[in-house]
């Protein structure tokens, strides 16, 4: 019996027509097939055959990344049939970066998606130098690590971008100071800001006070920027600084004078305070009086001082009160009126008796204002503690001493006429209109005595003396007197030559200043001593 013949027929689908896959017959060529033909082969006998096409067809429109493939590419038979090979387009995604390691380039079957994917955002090229993913560009998108879903509907392209990063490093001088901003990262060709704190405190009295910038940036402002096209180093520099504080005693002093110089001041910096006044007036009874400078124990006594602010100072400014004591009379003379310290004594004096012609006066006490203040009499002056400002007035009584004398008689012949006539009224020896003999040859005469004056000296002499009593010469007539003078010299001989200048005035009609005239004129006279 013969061999049985039989048919298979093989059909391509999937390719284009301008692509074309090889056909393998029990492993020889045998011819090619484009997308959607048929063709047929003879077989006998009962031998398995096997029809066997290409994996993966390129495609021959010269488009680089896009293929065809055929997942089963042979088919085994030993009778007759047909069998149909189907190819499925693939598309190729390209990733691709400067740095780094990307994944995700190959081949993919037509509609399916891919990503393409970075190993490391950050690259270090050098020191101070850094390359930084930006994101995807091309047919892919995306700022992450991993793109965005890319459709391979086509061959396709995945480009990481990157961008060049400089580092600005801030130092400080000294090191450790806090408060600075501006170092990091920043873009190549971009301005980078810089910022220092302008003092930094250490202590309540001991800072750090901005200087200037050095290195890649110069300047005195705490603030600026630098131009980053490569990597750079700043430094910001700092002084010591040292608090010199004033303090006042009495503290009211700041109400009329403020130490302008106290403050903060570089370390080693020479500072002068003052010059200060040296008196404050605070009204017309109460000042300051400078007493000095002083720290940690010791003073100075000069308006000005010199600090060396090597370390924080604490100064006191010192002003003593001081209150003034105004010491008043009417009469004699006083001391004690002055500026005192507060807490002192005043001590003030005056004498005892005063005289304003023809009244003596003698002090009866004194007034203190206000009333607080106590005067204590001590070896013959008063005291008063100084604890405000006082007036003091000294208080005085009328003393009526003897204030004229006759004339031609002594001191003693004053007083001792005086006893008489007070003597002879008690005994009834005046009587009115009766002269006295007494002293007729003396320097007092009777009420009843007439008066002529000296042509020499002018001294009042009685009528038929033959000499003058005072120069000798011989005695001549004298001009009768006004009726005036005549009534107040009366008048005194009748009040035994003691007399009150407001009381006689009024007895007499006339004025105290009239008074006072014509008794000028008595004693000049030499009716009067």
């Amino acid at each position: 019996m013969g061999q049985s013949s039989y048919v298979v027929t093989v059909t391509v689908q999937g390719l284009p027509a301008n692509a074309s896959t090889i056909v393998y017959v029990d492993g020889s060529p045998n011819g090619t097939m484009s997308g959607g033909q048929s063709r047929s082969f003879n077989f006998s006998g009962s031998a398995t055959h096997y029809i066997v096409v290409q994996s993966y067809v390129p495609d021959f429109n010269g488009q680089g990344g896009t293929r065809y493939y055929e997942k089963d590419t042979s088919w085994a038979f030993s009778a007759g049939g047909s069998h149909v090979f189907t190819y499925t387009a693939q598309y190729y995604l390209t990733v691709q970066t400067s740095y780094s390691s990307a994944r995700g380039d190959g081949w993919y079957d037509s509609g399916s998606v891919a990503q393409a994917t970075l190993e490391d955002g950050e690259v270090d090229e050098s020191q101070g130098t850094r390359q930084v993913f930006t994101g995807w560009t091309g047919d892919a998108s995306g700022t992450g690590l991993v793109s965005d879903s890319i459709l391979m509907n086509d061959p396709k392209t995945a480009t990481a971008n990157w961008k060049t990063q400089f580092y600005l490093a801030i130092e400080s001088d000294p090191l450790g100071v806090s408060n600075l901003s501006g170092s990091g990262w920043y873009d190549a060709g971009t301005q980078a800001s810089i910022s220092a704190a302008a003092t930094i405190p250490a202590t309540e009295d001991t800072r750090l006070k901005f200087s200037h910038w050095s290195g890649a940036f110069d300047g005195q402002s705490p603030s600026g920027s630098v131009l980053m096209e490569r990597p750079k180093t700043v430094k910001a520099h700092y002084l010591a600084q040292y608090l010199l504080a004033v303090q006042y005693d009495p503290a009211s002093i700041q109400l009329s004078f403020n130490e302008t110089h106290a403050g903060w001041y570089d370390a080693n910096a020479n500072v002068q305070l003052g010059p200060v006044p040296t008196i404050i007036s605070l009204s017309s009874v109460e000042r300051l009086v400078f007493s000095g400078w002083a720290e940690n124990g010791s003073s100075l006594r000069d308006l000005s001082m010199t600090v060396l602010m090597n370390h924080p100072h604490k100064v006191i400014l010192s002003y003593r009160t001081q209150y003034y004591v105004d010491v008043r009379s009417s009469y004699g003379s006083v001391t004690g009126s002055d500026w005192y310290d507060r807490g002192s004594t005043a001590r003030l004096s005056v004498s005892s008796t005063a005289r304003t012609w023809p009244v003596s006066y003698a002090l009866s006490g004194w007034t203190v204002d206000p009333s607080t203040g106590r005067l204590d009499k001590v070896d013959g002056a008063w005291t008063i503690l100084v604890d405000r400002p006082y007036i003091i007035q000294a208080n005085w009584s009328v003393d009526y001493l003897p204030i004229v004398g006759l004339a031609g008689g002594l001191a003693l012949l004053v007083v001792a006429l005086a006893a008489t006539f007070v003597v002879a009224r008690k005994r009834g020896l005046l009587t009115r209109g009766r002269s006295v003999g007494l002293f007729r040859s003396g320097g007092i005469r009777s009420r009843s005595t007439r008066m002529r004056a000296c042509a020499s000296c002018g001294n009042r002499i009685p009528e038929g003396a033959a000499f003058c009593q005072r120069c000798g010469a011989a005695a001549v007539e004298a001009v009768a007197q006004s009726p005036l003078e005549e009534k107040v010299y009366h008048y005194i001989v009748k009040h035994e030559g003691v007399i009150s200048l407001s009381k006689a005035s009024t007895d007499l009609g006339i004025s105290v200043e009239q008074l006072k005239t014509i008794t000028a004129r008595l004693k000049k006279e030499g009716r009067l001593a």
